[in-house]
Order: structure tokens, then sequence, then C-alpha cells
């Protein structure tokens, strides 16, 4: 089936069997792997009609692992926009260019994107966040301490949302003080009181504003303490900039300031939902806990297992700059592709038994942070934060048990468990 032809109709096709992937409350028992399944074997380059966008505009869907790799690889499909399109970015729907597309990182495409990312990069790598152990320890043991005095308590959002806020506002440079109300304003954007109905309400805009305020007004007060960047992001966002040989305008004061609601948020999501959608998995096999209990060599399989599992960013959107052919199929310029991530890391051709959650997984070439030039700039950062979290639980737990009913969100851009209310018991030496 050729572009053209796959544009014709706005109907659901027949492989998704009345599954609309626009569609939040679809999502709303977690993410539809069982569709996958199917678009991987009969249509994994699918045109997808409007559904419920708001743009009334259809989109292709890439499913295979392989595809994904090949695509996220291909200069000629763009995070920023292009091909004749104003808006762009990483979601289904347009965003403004300006505000979020070719402003935020993760929607500019190199080499500003590059040349932003190497820039930000040293806060956050390996090295770098080993350094604060000691920080995400603290912070690691002093919640998961009050969980254990509580017993029973939602794990998700009471742990892992102000674990990992924490976490990353430290990486960010925010001073101590302010850790509670980055805490709020995170779980605000989270959206644990309203991401029930899939909409962004008051409360959500007005914090957008105020974190928006916040970031002016702490990149002034790194500027304010002269002397070298610190070992923070907001610090060297103060002081560096692109290198002025490299063909590239300055990065803008908007640049700056949004890059720190963009990684409070970006920087805390994924490895909160990664936590707590691995966590219910391991209460799901408690062998496997007891396994990990017994063999702490086990731990990094497990980590990838749990992003493998997870997938916390389901999906990213890339725009066609030109016209191309990609396995056999034509894409127009301007249309929107969609690499659904979630969906390669259950390819049967690549990972055996991709259904069965396994811990000691070998080897396990999961696409939790994307591919490319893309791929997730706090890569190491949220494995550090898994690994530290995990290892507290396992020194003072010996069994999760889900004590209730799991609430997933309805979204399609990204694995949200509301609440997951578990019974922590203690381990006899914790």
């Amino acid at each position: 089936m050729t572009g053209q032809q796959a544009r014709v109709s706005t109907e659901l096709p027949a492989v998704l069997d009345g599954f609309d992937l626009t569609d939040q409350e679809r999502f709303t028992d977690g993410f539809p792997h069982e569709v996958f399944v199917r678009l991987r074997e009969e249509a994994p380059v699918l045109w997808h009609p409007p559904g419920t966008t708001v743009d009334g505009e259809g989109f292709w869907v890439l499913s295979r692992h392989a595809d994904l790799k090949a695509a996220a690889e291909d200069p000629v499909f763009s995070s920023k926009g292009g091909g004749g399109r104003e808006g762009g970015g990483t979601h289904i729907d347009d965003l403004k260019p300006g505000v979020h597309a070719g402003s935020l990182i993760n929607m500019q495409d190199d080499p500003r994107h590059r040349m932003f990312k190497d820039l930000v990069s040293p806060p956050v790598a390996r090295q770098a966040v080993e350094a604060r152990l000691p920080q995400l320890r603290e912070v690691a043991a002093r919640l998961v301490g009050q969980a254990l005095a509580r017993g029973r308590v939602n794990f998700q959002p009471a742990v892992t949302a102000p674990y990992t806020i924490e976490c990353v506002g430290r990486v960010l440079g925010a001073p101590e003080a302010d850790m509670p109300q980055l805490i709020e304003w995170g779980e605000t954007l989270a959206g644990f009181e309203e991401r029930l109905s899939g909409k962004v309400n008051r409360a959500a805009t007005e914090t957008q504003y105020a974190m928006y305020e916040y970031s002016k007004k702490l990149i002034a007060a790194k500027r304010a303490a002269g002397g070298p960047p610190a070992d923070d992001l907001m610090s060297v966002l103060a002081h560096r900039d692109i290198p002025a040989d490299r063909g590239e305008e300055p990065l803008s004061e908007y640049e700056r300031e949004a890059f720190f609601c963009l990684v409070l948020i970006a920087g805390s999501e994924p490895p909160r939902n990664a936590l707590a959608t691995g966590i219910l998995a391991l209460a799901q096999h408690p062998e496997q806990w007891r396994a990990l209990r017994a063999d702490r060599s086990l731990l990094p399989g497990a980590i990838d297992e749990m992003l493998r599992w997870s997938t916390p960013t389901p999906y990213n959107r890339r725009t066609a700059t030109r016209d191309t052919v990609f396995r056999g199929t034509e894409i127009k310029a301007g249309e929107k592709i969609t690499f659904w991530w979630a969906s390669g890391n259950r390819d049967g051709s690549v990972f055996d038994d991709p259904t069965t959650f396994d811990i000691r997984r070998s080897p396990n070439p999961h696409l939790a942070f994307a591919h490319g030039t893309h791929s997730c700039l706090g890569e190491q950062l949220a494995r550090i934060e898994m690994r530290v979290l995990l290892e507290e639980l396992l020194d003072r737990v010996a069994e999760i048990r889900i004590d209730g009913d799991v609430t997933w969100a309805p979204s399609n851009k990204h694995t949200v468990i509301l609440r997951m209310p578990v019974e922590l018991v203690r381990a006899t030496a914790a």
C-alpha cells in the first residue's frame, strides 16, 4: 500500500480491530501490547487516520524493533518539524514552533540539538551522577523509611514521585530548601489529581508558568554567584554557551529557561514510571524479588528488564522533512511518523519470550531510552536513580505485596501508574 493510497480512508484499519491509538481512554489498562502484536505481524508501517487528534490529521505508525532503529537514525525524520508544516515536536498533535518545537532540546535537530546536548551532558554523565550517590541514597533511605513506618502505602505516588523529582532537582542545581516546591510542581504536572481525565487543567497551566518564572530566577542566581560553573545543569546553562565557531546561534534565554521546566518533568517522570511499573512486576513475580535479594549481581539486568517492560515513553513523533520511501512505503513531506518504542520492546524477533518478565534476560537491547541522536540525555541518571532506590528496598524489604487495585493513567504518551497500593514486609535485619 502506498502512502497516497493509505491516506484516502479515515476509517480505522481492520488490523487495529477498532483500537484508536489517539483515544487516551483506551490506555486506562496500560499499554495495548496485544494491538501491536498484530501491527508488527501484519502492518509494521501503518497509516493511522486522524482519530481524536486536535488537528484532524493522520499519522504513520512504526512498530518493529528494526524499523524503529532505522527510522531513528534517518535525519529525514525530524523532531522539530519541517516539510512545509508550521508546527512540529514529539507529540502526535503539533506543538507550537518557538515555544516547544525548535526550542526544547528534545524538539531540535542536529547540529543544534547535538551541540546543546554536548553542552549539558557533563552534569548527567555517569561519573558526575555517581559523585552524587550520598545525596541520592539519603533521599531513598528517607522515603523508604517513611513507607516502611506506615507498612501499607501507595508506592506511586508516595515514594517514586518525590524520590525522582528530588533527585533531578539536585542535578538541576535547585537549592535544597526549594525541594518541597519542586515536588509539588512535579506532582501537579504529572497529573496525579487530574490525569484520570486525560486533560490539562488550570492548576497545571499555572504551575508551568510558575516553574518558568522560577527558572529565570534560578539562572540569575547562578550568574550572580560568579566564578566557574558548578557541577549542576543550571549553572552550566547560566555560564556556558554553544561555541561561537560552530555555525549556530547562541542559546537564547528562553532555551535556557525552558530547559529547567523540561528536565524537571522529563527527568523525573520516566524513571518514576519505570520504577513503579518495574516494582509492580517484581511484586507480581516474588521469586524474582527473592532472587535479587539473594544475588545483587542480578540488579543491572533487572533494571534493564524493568525498563524494557515499562517503556516509560511509549512513543515519540517525528515529521518527514521531504518525500521519502521507508520500507517500501511512500511518506510525504510534512507527514507525521510515530515511533512506538513500547512495541519494539516486545518484538519477538528480537526478544525471546517477550511477554515474560525476566530479570535474567540477556541480551536485552531495549529501546526504553529511544535510539540514535535523540537517545535520552538522562540515561545514566535514570539508571543510577533506579539502582539506588532498589538497593534501599532490597536491604530493608523482604516482600512487596500488592494491596489493592492498580490505577493507570489514560495516556498514550507516558506509561503511568497513578495509584499502586502495596504492603511492604520489613526484612528482619532492616
